[in-house]
């Protein structure tokens, strides 16, 4: 059996940069707080409990209904991370700045929920029963100890024979990177190895963008299933020199470094390092 668990992030990360690997998940030496990691964690809350709304059929503007409940939620997750936010050196203004985007995220991920349920409701349901039928499965966890891996699923939507499983991301890229390939072919291996069905999609809601898919097959999940088991072929040792540093722009840059770099680099900067 695998000596550890590895998501998606963890693989992902070894291949980044194996010292940071080692850092993070061997070592487990703290990570600093970010507005990044702050601004993905609130609006992940708010897509995921939007679709707890109690939706009556009564006469109300339901859109302006729906568009509110979710302001309000943003608001609330947000202040609910002011002693995150208050750890991050940056001004409030900027912090105000960063609310403003999200907001302008969600609004963007809004209008994509607002043509599902208005095709719901053009088919003859009610505004109940078209809220229920778009509602997705969120935050499904998915582990397997024989093959030593986990994940949680965002979103996993049920179209009628049709199985699409998405991510959220508030990155400012609008294309499936590597990295996020292979986020989604593991999505996609887990799912069709606890289900025994193959998804017909796996895609990622860009919630400063739009939506971009990858269609599933099994050439995509026997790859994952490959990368997993390379991971763990590759971190079945404790020695810090197995894991090579990746030294690149991502190591330090102008506003900020990685936040092992202290630890990878203690004296003396790699040479060219403040170049990039």
């Amino acid at each position: 059996m695998p000596r550890r668990l590895q998501s998606p992030s963890s693989i992902n990360m070894y291949k980044q940069c194996a010292r940071k690997y080692f850092y993070r998940y061997l070592k487990r030496l703290p990570t600093k707080p970010s507005i990044h990691l702050v601004r993905g964690s609130v609006a992940h809350k708010v897509l995921e409990d939007f679709y707890d709304l109690e939706v009556d059929d009564y006469d109300v503007d339901i859109r302006m209904t729906f568009m509110q409940a979710m302001i309000r939620m943003l608001k609330q997750y947000w202040d609910d991370s002011a002693s995150q936010l208050a750890k991050l050196d940056m001004e409030k203004e900027e912090i105000a700045q960063f609310y403003e985007e999200t907001q302008l995220m969600l609004i963007n991920w809004f209008e994509i929920f607002w043509e599902k349920f208005q095709k719901q409701i053009k088919l003859g349901l009610s505004q109940s029963e078209a809220f229920k039928k778009v509602t997705p499965k969120r935050e499904a966890l998915y582990k397997f100890m024989d093959v030593g891996i986990q994940g949680y699923i965002d979103v996993i939507e049920y179209e009628g024979d049709e199985v699409n499983l998405m991510d959220y991301k508030t990155s400012k890229k609008f294309k499936i990177t590597p990295e996020y390939e292979l986020q989604l072919a593991i999505y996609a291996f887990m799912y069709h190895r606890q289900h025994g069905v193959m998804p017909t999609r796996a895609g990622i809601y860009f919630l400063k963008h739009g939506v971009l898919h990858l269609d599933v097959n099994m050439d995509l999940v026997k790859w994952a299933e490959k990368e997993i088991k390379e991971i763990h072929e590759l971190t079945d040792t404790s020695d810090i020199d197995d894991y090579p540093k990746t030294i690149t722009p991502l190591c330090k840059w102008r506003s900020g470094q990685c936040d092992f770099y202290d630890a990878c680099f203690p004296k003396n900067e790699p040479k060219g390092l403040n170049d990039y």
